[in-house]
This record gives structure tokens, C-alpha cells and sequence, in this order.
């Protein structure tokens, strides 16, 4: 692989070639479509996410930048910098930790939350903006094929690291830089990649979100003035994936592939029915399952089993939850409460919902455990199949498996479930009527002429 221009194009070329070559007046039909889909998801969420205290948090941060009033910030009337918003949004998008999951997590959680202050700096159009869009997604796609052991054997979290780098070619895209600028923003980006899992259940997940979209503007910022950066960053000596990986295996084979095969396409997105991690839903859906179908007596419970992959069992957190953030990543707190009370929604992620003492006393009989037949399952895909266990005080053995929960492509959530997940998450803070404006606007993005109608449906009044 050259390290520079003349040789072998490096990986940072060949996303840069994707990235000014991609012709959305091309694209498939269903590429443009799965677009809308993740724009009305994640603008949803991000609108219920950022009432969480870390996205106040992050808002208030930004107050004290006293930036100039540039763009708005998603569910609030504050005006700042195209930085500060993307940091707002990003945060706000994963502190439900309710936004999609693509490859490797929720990977591609900083490319809305960027793009939109971005649009709306530049004027850019709707089309243009599901273009970017799709450029970034598969970037993230090639990046996490590249290393597909990032998250799970790795430590690292995608959102941050590959979102930061998939985050400044969607940015590049959307303002049109190019292509000898490109590898710099790029290699400026790898620099800039981090996030590490340990955080997950803390206030510090959802950052990793809004760190990518800011940094990867100010990579944007600084690559189209002239900043320099090494045209291999991304396999070179010393480089992103060299470091990144340590011992671990990675080939840049996937960039050949840009614009030829679509990862949105396949494996595509897994719109989340729960908000909480991804790879818990599995087990949720499990324990759903039995409730619905075996109705077992809760006080007759003798001991509830979980088994799943090592990789969720790493990432799942085996204590009971002690905060709304760690609920979200708590097997013995969610199976429980799924058998009680049924699938756990944004309810259920207060303290209220895991205060309740018959759902902590149930948690007292679980026990999570890497499954036999998942052993062996290494990768960092967006969900882990599970197998849960329920053991009766009279001798019976309840048990339900699930490979592939909902809102897979394989197993979809379904028009009107993604529509009552987007008004429940939307409408409390922009009304039901704005809400369903908003639904309309965003399902049939690629129609619209400009977005000048979306920036007063997902502005909010600061006294709200």
C-alpha cells in the first residue's frame, strides 16, 4: 500500500474518490429510503434525548463558549456554532442510548447530529444532505469491516472512534470539498478518533456521540484551509488501524468496495424498539417472549438464567442499576422488568422503574452467563442472540431463544410501531401536532425542495 499519492491509492484516497464520485441522482431507490428512515429516528430521539442532563449539560457548555448565534441546536431556541451544536446534538442523540444501530454499534450516531448545523450554515438541500449521509454510513461501513473486532475484542466504542472518521468524509460531502483535500480531513480525523467502552452506563457514552460530530467539523475546518495531515493515516506505520488494533487482525480489502457494495443495504440498520444497548434487546425480546406465551406465577421464579455472546456479556453491566444511565445496560434489571411489566420503554429507565422493589427482588434471582452455543461468536455486530431460563420453585423449566430481536431488517419493527416510537419520543417536547408535522417532513425528506421547514418544527423555546 503507497503512503502517498502515485502509488497504490491509500485508504484515505479512496474514500476521498467515494466521496466526490457518489451520485445520489444514481442511488437506489431503497438507499435513499433507509436515509429517511435514519434521519426520522434519530432527529426523534435526539429530540427526546436532549432533556437528559447530559445533553443539558453539553447546551450549557456551550453557552459559556459564547460562540456567534450561527445555527440552531435540535430541541432547544439557543443559536451557536456549527461545533457546539454538533457536540449538543450528538450527546442528545445517544443519552437514550435509543438512536440505530449500523455494523458496529451505533456507529453512525455523530453523522445526523453534525450534518444538520452544517445544512443549515450552508443552505444546503435535502437531497444533498441524504447524500452526505449515505457517503459517511458507508465509510463507517468500510471502517468497521476493516476491523470487525474493534468493539469486542478491541474495548473501543464505534460511535466515537469510526464515527469521528465516517463523520468528516459525510461533512466533506455535504460542502462539497475536493478531492485532493480530502485524505487531509480524513488523516486529521484518525487523530482526533477515540472513546473508550468503559464508560458505557455513564454520562460519558453518549459524549463520545457528540465528540465525533464536533470533531470531525473541526477536521472539515481545518483540511479545507490547507492543514496537513499523513495521506496513510488510516493504515499507515504508526496509524489509526495499526494502533487501534495492537494484536488485533485488520485489512483494508473492505475500501475497495466503496460504491460498489452498500452496507445500509446489508446488513443495513437495527432501529431500536428498547432504549437501552443494543446488544441487550435480544435478551429482552426473550423474556418478553416467555411472559407473553408461558405467563409464569413471578413470586413461583426459583432463578432466572441468561446466556448470550462474550461480547454482550462484556458489555452488559452485571450489577443492578444505581442510576437512569446505568438501567440502560443492566441484564438483571431489564429481563426482570420485561417478565413483570412487559417491554421496557423510556418509562421504565427512571428511578422510578428500577426503584421498584419487586422488580429489584426478581433482579436478586438472575444470573447472566456467556452461553455455550454463543461462545464462539466474536465481532462486534448491533445485536447478540440470547437464551433465557426460568426455573420454577416447582421443578419447571421455562426457556425461549432469540436470534434476531426486532427492528432488524430480518425482523422489522414495522410501520406503525416506528411511527408511535417517534411521536413518543418527538411529542413531548414539540407538541403532538408539530410532532406529526415532523414525521411527515422527514419520511419524504428526499421530496423536499430545501429544509427550511425543518428548523422550526425541532426548535423549542429555552423556557421549555
Amino acid at each position: 500500500m503507497a503512503e502517498g499519492a502515485g502509488g497504490t491509492p491509500t485508504c484515505s484516497e479512496r474514500i476521498a474518490t467515494f466521496v466526490t464520485e457518489f451520485d445520489i441522482d444514481q442511488a437506489l431507490g431503497e438507499l435513499i429510503g433507509i436515509a429517511e428512515t435514519a434521519f426520522t429516528d434519530t432527529i426523534g430521539v435526539m429530540l427526546a434525548g436532549s432533556r437528559e442532563p447530559a445533553a443539558r449539560m453539553t447546551v450549557e457548555l456551550a453557552r459559556g463558549e459564547g460562540a456567534a448565534p450561527a445555527v440552531g441546536i435540535v430541541g432547544r431556541g439557543m443559536r451557536t456554532s456549527p461545533q457546539n451544536a454538533a457536540l449538543a446534538n450528538g450527546t442528545a442523540t445517544q443519552a437514550l442510548d435509543y438512536d440505530l444501530s449500523f455494523m458496529i454499534g451505533q456507529s453512525t450516531a455523530a453523522l445526523i447530529p453534525g450534518l444538520l448545523p452544517l445544512a443549515e450554515s450552508t443552505g444546503a438541500t435535502p437531497r444533498e444532505v441524504i447524500a452526505a449521509f449515505i457517503v459517511g454510513a458507508e465509510v463507517c461501513g468500510a471502517l468497521a469491516r476493516s476491523y470487525p473486532l474493534l468493539s469486542s475484542d478491541g474495548g473501543w466504542h464505534g460511535a466515537g472512534v469510526l464515527g469521528t472518521i465516517c463523520a468528516a468524509a459525510a461533512y466533506a460531502r455535504l460542502t462539497g470539498q475536493p478531492e485532493t483535500a480530502i485524505p487531509d480531513i480524513i488523516g486529521i480525523a484518525a487523530s482526533m478518533a477515540s472513546a473508550i467502552s468503559v464508560n458505557f452506563g455513564t454520562m460519558t457514552k453518549p459524549l463520545h456521540a457528540g465528540l465525533a460530530a464536533r470533531n470531525g467539523i473541526a477536521a472539515l475546518g481545518l483540511g479545507a484551509q490547507g492543514f496537513t495531515a499523513h495521506p496513510a493515516a488510516l493504515e499507515g506505520k504508526n496509524g489509526f488501524f495499526p494502533c487501534f488494533a495492537q494484536a488485533l487482525d485488520w485489512d483494508v480489502g473492505p475500501f475497495d468496495k466503496l460504491g460498489k457494495d452498500f452496507a445500509l443495504l446489508d446488513p443495513g440498520c437495527k432501529i431500536k424498539p428498547f432504549a437501552c444497548g443494543g446488544l441487550l434487546h435480544c435478551s429482552i425480546q426473550a423474556a418478553l417472549n416467555l411472559a407473553e406465551r408461558e405467563k409464569p406465577d413471578i413470586d413461583g421464579i426459583a432463578r432466572i438464567t441468561v446466556g448470550v455472546s462474550p461480547h454482550a456479556f462484556g458489555r452488559a453491566i452485571d450489577r443492578y442499576p444505581w442510576s437512569e444511565d446505568s438501567s440502560r445496560f443492566s441484564l438483571r434489571y431489564l429481563v426482570p422488568y420485561a417478565l413483570i411489566h412487559g417491554a421496557p420503554m423510556l418509562d421504565a429507565f427512571t428511578e422510578a422503574g428500577y426503584g421498584e422493589a419487586k422488580v429489584r427482588a426478581l433482579g436478586e434471582k438472575y444470573e447472566g452467563r456467556v452461553d455455550d452455543e454463543f461462545a464462539g461468536l466474536r465481532g462486534s455486530g448491533a445485536y447478540s442472540p440470547a437464551r433465557v431460563t426460568i426455573d420454577m420453585t416447582d421443578g419447571t423449566r421455562l426457556e425461549e431463544v432469540v436470534y434476531e430481536p426486532f427492528g432488524t431488517p430480518g425482523n422489522p419493527l414495522g410501520d406503525d410501531a416506528f411511527r408511535r416510537k417517534f411521536e413518543s419520543c418527538a411529542a413531548p417536547v414539540i407538541g403532538a401536532d408539530r410532532a406529526g408535522d415532523l414525521f411527515a417532513l422527514l419520511s419524504n425528506l428526499s421530496a423536499q425542495d430545501s429544509l427550511r421547514g425543518l428548523w422550526p418544527l425541532i426548535t423549542v423555546s429555552e423556557a421549555n
